[in-house]
């Protein structure tokens, strides 16, 4: 693997330990509310009942694996297209979690704009899009 791809993969394994992190605290506040991790409201925002919350945040450990692994065994096949959609969508998707934060912190005084640690978390997402789509852009030479 070159150091370039070593590079990428590090910082894609670093956030997603940060979002299993995230999973496993929330899930582990449900049962023992541990005084050294945030309560489990400030974890959730109440967007989604919690039973579906985590199945979602499930799902996401496992596409994220995925990608870690494809990362790590130098598997990745960089294409143009996927790199224009993840980057497109993490753009997006961050601009929306700044956009949530500045109204939580300036316009509104909703609980959903006023919670920080999963507004936190959706960054370490769309970090995590941001990162791969870039990786895909800069080394797809023209591939699709």
């Amino acid at each position: 693997m070159s150091a370039n791809l070593k590079s990428y993969a590090f910082w894609l394994w670093a956030l997603f330990g940060l979002f299993c992190f995230r999973v496993i605290s929330q899930l582990v506040q449900t049962k023992f509310n541990l005084p050294f991790l945030p309560a489990f409201d400030a974890w959730h925002s109440g967007a989604l009942p919690y039973q579906y919350l985590v199945l979602i945040q499930v799902l996401i450990i496992f596409v994220c694996g995925y990608i870690c692994l494809q990362f790590t065994s130098g598997k990745v096949v960089p294409r143009k297209r996927i790199g224009m959609l993840l980057l497109s969508l993490g753009i997006l998707y961050a601009s929306a979690m700044a956009t949530r934060l500045f109204i939580g912190l300036f316009i509104s005084s909703s609980p959903w704009f006023h919670a920080y640690l999963p507004i936190f978390f959706h960054f370490v997402l769309a970090s995590f899009l941001i990162i791969a789509g870039t990786f895909h852009l800069r080394h797809s030479h023209g591939h699709g």
